[in-house]
């Protein structure tokens, strides 16, 4: 009767064991598919928030001489070929009362 009942709760551990088994199987899943989630997500995450930043740290600081170059010509004080602001001042005058 001894082996008999040790036969019948070892079959009890075992369904148990199943049981949680297949408990921790479906936690694991439910794991697996939160982190891959968060991955997808970071990587949107760059590439919508850090890659536009990172584009215009190289493509603006250019851009912005470019477009400010002829505001600081006119706009300098210090003689740039042969001419100073305020004789661009005067050309600009001269040229706008000779219309």
């Amino acid at each position: 009767m001894d082996s008999l009942h040790r036969k019948d709760r070892i079959e009890e551990l075992l369904e148990e064991n199943q049981r949680l088994l297949q408990v921790i199987l479906k936690n694991s899943e439910k794991t697996r598919k939160y982190i891959l989630w968060g991955r997808v997500v970071s990587t949107i995450y760059l590439i919508v928030v850090v890659a536009p930043i990172i584009l215009a740290i190289i493509y603006l600081p250019p851009l912005i001489r470019q477009i400010t170059q002829p505001y600081r010509e006119l706009l300098s004080s210090t003689p740039e070929k042969g001419n100073t602001g305020s004789d661009i001042i005067n050309q600009i005058e001269k040229l706008l009362n000779s219309k």
